[in-house]
């Protein structure tokens, strides 16, 4: 009886393996299939040229590679990073200016799909390709993880008085994908000049609104397979990203960032204070810059009158100070801020660990100006911060004026920038608007370094919020390691 016993479970053992193995060939067939359909997807990479982005590109290509040593490189679908094969298309962060590009490329391939991401995003490829079998390219598709705004805010020109959330729009960090028909449909009404923004605020929402075409066009189709960092993420996602914010090793000493505040007479007694009150204590080396002398705080009397507007004149004279003044000139890098602006300099400081302070480094919220029509140049928004490295910051002294004082400084940099050859370097943490201003679920995808206004919200509570101990207990595990290291 007993080997009788044995004998049956032992068949039935051998049978099991086999149907594991035959499931598991099958699985891997089903792979390997899926991925050979991948070459209808055409992957754009939405790259920047900046040292450290160029190394997260580098890092997506691994990652890209390495899910296709099953298949002959012939069958490989075709991987494109914006900073190394559009060079040429000003632009391309809004996506638009694409348009022409990609129809070219889909004129000369079977590809079906365009799949558009951020570097850091992280792709299943065989998963990808095995979602969009469900879907016709024949067809315009427009599909990615939806966003959408609580309230009407100033960033997307207040659309949808009446229910803003109604429209949705992609976390491009996420990933979204268009259609072959899409984009041809998209590539022809843009040459007939159906796009007319001079200013590009959000790339996500604009890009949207066109396709959207006021109610005629193609709304976005949401894939809950499109996954983002926080805890929606899971086993059932074809895109995900690997963290909230970066992690790049020790954050700066206080004493390598100068912190200058912009500020005027009217706000000596409102905004200065909250400054002081809040971030202005995280700062090393901090100075406020006003057209008064107030030993108070104190200030320092740049001998620019103060404007209404644009305030030109005083970032460049806050410029030239910084690089006339052997104490300002000294640390790696130079934050300048409103007085209204509310940021997390220990947040900011992990951050800056990222980048390289020996190469002209613009870095905070990017903006564009006539980019979309090819031609214009990007700008960082001043409100959220901007930061330069000190090699920017002495080109910026010697090749940079205003046309008036009250001329806009962040746009009359962005111009001076363009013309010596620095980009822009973008930061998803870095925000010209209040935390109200942005969707929910795209802020927590994120660690924000900043925020904008004091106007109808309490900046108090925002840098509470900002500085909340759940958030950065990651840099606060690298401060406490340089600390104890020095």
């Amino acid at each position: 009886m007993m080997k009788i016993h044995f004998g049956l479970a032992a068949c039935i053992i051998v049978i099991h393996i086999g149907c594991l193995h035959a499931e598991s060939r099958h699985s891997t067939e089903k792979t390997v299939n899926h991925l050979y359909d991948a070459k209808s997807i055409l992957f754009i990479v939405l790259s920047q040229p900046n040292e450290y982005h160029v190394s997260q590109a580098k890092l997506f290509r691994q990652q890209f590679v390495d899910q296709l040593t099953q298949l002959d490189k012939a069958d490989w679908p075709q991987l494109i990073f914006t900073h190394e094969d559009f060079v040429d298309v000003h632009g391309s962060w809004t996506v638009i200016p694409l348009l022409g590009k990609l129809v070219e490329k889909l004129k000369k391939s079977n590809t079906s799909w365009v799949f558009i991401c951020e570097e850091d995003t992280q792709v299943d490829i065989g998963g990808l390709s095995s979602l969009l079998q469900q879907y016709d390219p024949s067809q315009e598709y427009f599909l990615g993880r939806e966003l959408r705004d609580q309230q009407t805010t100033i960033i997307h020109h207040f659309a949808f008085a009446d229910d803003p959330s109604k429209f949705t729009y992609p976390d491009f960090r996420a990933g979204f994908v268009l259609s072959r028909a899409l984009v041809v449909s998209l590539f022809k009404r843009f040459k007939k000049g159906k796009f007319k923004a001079d200013f590009s605020i959000d790339p996500k929402h604009e890009l949207s609104m066109f396709i959207w075409d006021n109610g005629v066009g193609t709304t976005l189709t949401n894939i809950k397979e499109f996954c983002s960092a926080d805890k929606s993420s899971g086993s059932h996602c074809v895109t995900r990203q690997p963290q909230k914010f970066p992690e790049c090793g020790v954050p700066l000493k206080k004493q390598d960032l100068v912190v200058a505040v912009k500020t005027c007479q009217q706000f000596h007694e409102t905004r200065v204070p909250i400054v002081q009150a809040t971030w202005g204590k995280q700062a090393g080396v901090i100075e406020y810059f006003s057209d008064v002398k107030d030993s108070r705080i104190p200030t320092t009397d740049l001998g620019i009158p103060n404007t209404e507007r644009g305030h030109c004149g005083k970032t460049i004279g806050i410029i030239r100070r910084i690089v006339d003044t052997t104490a300002l000139s000294s640390p790696a890098w130079v934050l300048i801020a409103d007085d209204d602006t509310i940021i997390n300099l220990d947040r900011l400081r992990a951050l800056l660990a990222c980048y390289n302070h020996r190469q002209p480094v613009a870095l905070g919220e990017r903006y564009g100006y006539s980019v979309v029509q090819g031609g214009g140049y990007d700008y960082i928004t001043g409100g959220g911060g901007m930061v330069f490295s000190q090699p920017a910051i002495r080109l910026l002294s010697t090749r940079c004026n205003c046309y008036a004082d009250d001329s806009p400084d962040d746009m009359t940099l962005g111009m001076c920038l363009k013309s010596i050859g620095v980009p822009v370097t973008h930061s998803r943490f870095f925000h010209q608007a209040r935390p109200d201003d942005y969707s929910k679920d795209f802020l927590s995808n994120q660690l924000p370094v900043s925020f904008h206004k004091h106007w109808n919200n309490d900046p108090y509570k925002v840098f509470a919020d900002l500085t909340a101990d759940h958030t950065d207990n990651k840099v606060k595990v690298m401060k406490k390691k340089h600390t104890e290291e020095l």
